[in-house]
């Protein structure tokens, strides 16, 4: 049977009791037989089970008869940068991305720098369920080599990106904290070829993330925004565990969702491109679709997950795209996350402007957001969402529209709310947005009732 292996985006499991070794194997020998020759180039991030899963992801591929790169402990968004750039048939990251430590994972790449889609990760699955490994004699199994100029590679492509005199002669304080995860072998880098000054935190790789937890928001980012007050930084910058997502903080210490840095960014975007889609998710404000179309544009909303997005870009023919989470998408330059890309854009803006970016995200409208997540077990969610299909728009006031894009989603006359199941956790999670903090408590309070009342009446 499958579906138990991928989440929304790649695999995320416990090491020792949802994920082992002898899984990683059998998922390298599934990728083998999938691509049927080639080269797979193979990364980590910096979790403590990730030499041990790569070695037993690479033992898999290896026995099928494919070649593999290893290309050591670097960020996500690189690995999908040299498949492409190197025209490797597969990119394959060891990640569970923002999760907690005890979590390890596997995220599929293709040749076109884009995620495997769902599609791909049911033949995958099939494979693998079914053990129908292709396999390679003595003599004919797959060759082993290492390359160590990624991330320089990917710098010198970014740097080509974007007018990087400019944003040297500001000579920007900057303060990155890139969470003990693999963005501490790029980003702090990137920053000093652009003339910056850089102070870097958390900046160890430690698979422990003793830092501070590897997702990056208000709550997490306590330390880094002491830091930027306390320097008279200009721009705080924070990843992720495998830096597919960058979330930044104002000179003023000020966390900005990333709707709200999709918004600003968009209106840039548009004038570049004469591709006027800007492709974001669900959970985004609708700050994202009034900025849009401000700036003579369409928002189109996708599925939670950055293989969402990516599709539907490619599709629309989009030039920028992402996620509230922190994830941007740059059709131009390759179809992954690329974080690196958004933080220079972000510094030659504020060059180009001499606005600080305090000064340019204040012209994006604020609008009261929370969120929530309430405990389901996976095995679970199917039967609570059909449930609440039907109990959450009975429960909620003023409905003037559902949508079920992915997960319920119900537009209220003063407000919206959005109830999905994670792909990632055992959870149910809550997105509520109005024009008022009482307004948006009031709708997180019902809709989080009525999930608590699905889940417990199962």
């Amino acid at each position: 049977m499958t579906g138990n292996l991928f989440g929304t985006t790649g695999i995320r499991k416990v090491y020792g009791t949802e994920f082992d070794l002898s899984m990683a194997l059998k998922l390298g020998k599934s990728l083998g037989t999938y691509l049927g020759e080639g080269t797979v180039v193979l990364a980590r991030d910096a979790r403590t089970t990730g030499p041990m899963v790569e070695d037993a992801l690479a033992a898999g591929i290896l026995s099928t008869g494919i070649n593999v790169v290893k290309a050591g402990m670097i960020p996500t968004p690189t690995l999908a940068f040299i498949t492409r750039l190197h025209g490797y048939n597969a990119g394959l990251m060891v990640t569970a991305s923002h999760n907690p430590p005890q979590y390890t994972g596997i995220k599929f790449w293709g040749q076109d720098s884009m995620g495997y889609t769902p599609d791909m990760e049911r033949e995958i699955e099939r494979i693998y369920t079914e053990e129908e490994f292709q396999v390679a004699k003595w003599n004919e199994l797959g060759e082993e080599q290492t390359t160590e100029t990624a991330v320089n590679e990917h710098i010198e492509a970014i740097l080509g990106q974007v007018d990087s005199k400019i944003i040297e002669s500001k000579g920007y304080n900057i303060i990155v904290d890139p969470g003990n995860g693999s963005g501490s072998v790029l980003t702090p880098y990137l920053m000093r070829r652009l003339a910056c000054k850089v102070i870097s935190m958390n900046s160890q790789p430690d698979g422990h993330f003793p830092g501070r937890v590897s997702e990056p928001d208000k709550e997490s980012l306590a330390d880094l925004i002491k830091m930027v007050r306390d320097t008279g930084a200009d721009l705080g910058i924070a990843h992720d565990g495998d830096a597919d997502r960058v979330v930044f903080v104002t000179e003023k210490g000020e966390v900005i969702r990333g709707d709200r840095t999709i918004a600003l960014l968009s209106r840039e975007e548009l004038k570049r491109s004469k591709n006027k889609p800007i492709v974001t998710t669900v959970d985004s404000s609708r700050v994202v679709d009034e900025t849009v179309e401000n700036s003579g544009g369409k928002t189109i909303r996708t599925p939670v997950g950055d293989i969402q997005v990516a599709l539907k870009m490619r599709e629309t023919g989009a030039a920028f795209g992402g996620e509230a989470a922190g994830v941007f998408i740059f059709s131009e330059f390759h179809n992954a996350p690329e974080p690196f890309v958004t933080i220079c854009r972000i510094l030659e803006l504020m060059a180009s402007t001499g606005k600080s970016f305090g000064e340019l995200i204040s012209e994006i409208p604020v609008y009261p957001l929370r969120k929530a997540k309430v405990k389901c077990e996976n095995e679970k969610k199917s039967a609570a969402m059909q449930t609440l299909a039907k109990s959450l728009p009975e429960r909620m006031e003023d409905v003037a529209e559902v949508i079920t894009v992915d997960g319920i989603g119900i537009s209220l006359k003063a407000g919206c709310v959005l109830v999905r199941p994670s792909g990632t956790e055992p959870v149910i999670r809550i997105t509520c947005e109005a024009p008022t903090d009482k307004q948006v408590e009031k709708i997180l309070a019902n809709a989080k009732v009525e999930v608590e009342r699905a889940i417990g009446n199962l």
